[in-house]
């Protein structure tokens, strides 16, 4: 596991500090991740679903326009902001909150889903575990948890930025935490990052994004 520098959220959403060496959110693509939009289509998800560490909410908002009751949450005001904004425009009925993902509390056994895309190799390194029981402690007892998160195979891609996972560093880490593991796969996360990056990465999509060496897990409580 590579344990990298810590990136200030909230200033990179302010426009205030680059993410990976961009002056954009390399993250916001305008869509869902397209592993995680896969999974809709493959009937992966029920309500009520948490999207934790939802950021402009994207997800949330694709979610909500299939039918399906959602929530986000991220710790950072300015990314609720936008978030918001964007399910007024587009006409979505969708919840979103700033609050701390290792306080989870007031949600307890409510969620049926939990959509991480790209948020646990963001939280701290002694926070991880904690964080994983604060998700389970929000759900109902068959809860999935449904994990896209950058692969140490991004290692070169990213010198810099978010923790790194092996497969089995991934599965040691869970298997630590209410949730157990049902499949785990390589995937990708598709990023804003500078097309010169490429060569470093699994390529480029027909949009023009970076695909980023990643791991998909389904998981269950």
């Amino acid at each position: 596991m590579t344990n990298q520098q810590d990136t200030d959220f909230q200033a990179v959403y302010e426009g205030k500090e680059k993410a990976q060496g961009v002056p954009w959110v390399p993250w916001n693509i305008d869509e869902p991740q397209p592993a995680l939009a896969a999974l809709e289509r493959g009937g992966y998800y029920r309500s009520e679903i948490l999207d934790a560490g939802c950021g402009v909410g994207d997800t949330v908002i694709f979610l909500a326009e299939k039918g399906y009751t959602a929530v986000g949450i991220d710790f950072a005001p300015t990314a609720i902001e936008e978030a918001r904004r964007r399910s007024e425009q587009r006409g979505v009925s969708a919840a979103f909150e700033v609050g701390e993902l290792t306080g989870l509390q007031e949600h307890e056994g409510r969620f049926t889903t939990v959509v991480d895309s790209g948020t646990l190799p963001a939280i701290a390194t002694d926070q991880k575990l904690e964080y994983l029981k604060n998700l389970a402690m929000a759900t109902t007892s068959d809860a999935k948890y449904v994990l896209l998160t950058f692969s140490d195979k991004a290692r070169d891609l990213m010198p810099v930025g978010p923790t790194l996972y092996s497969e089995d560093e991934l599965r040691s880490l869970l298997d630590q935490s209410p949730w157990t593991i049902e499949t785990i796969k390589p995937a990708a996360i598709a990023a804003k990052l500078n097309p010169d990056l490429a060569d470093k990465a699994l390529g480029v999509d027909d949009k023009g994004r970076v695909l980023v060496p990643a791991l998909l897990v389904i998981a269950q409580k």
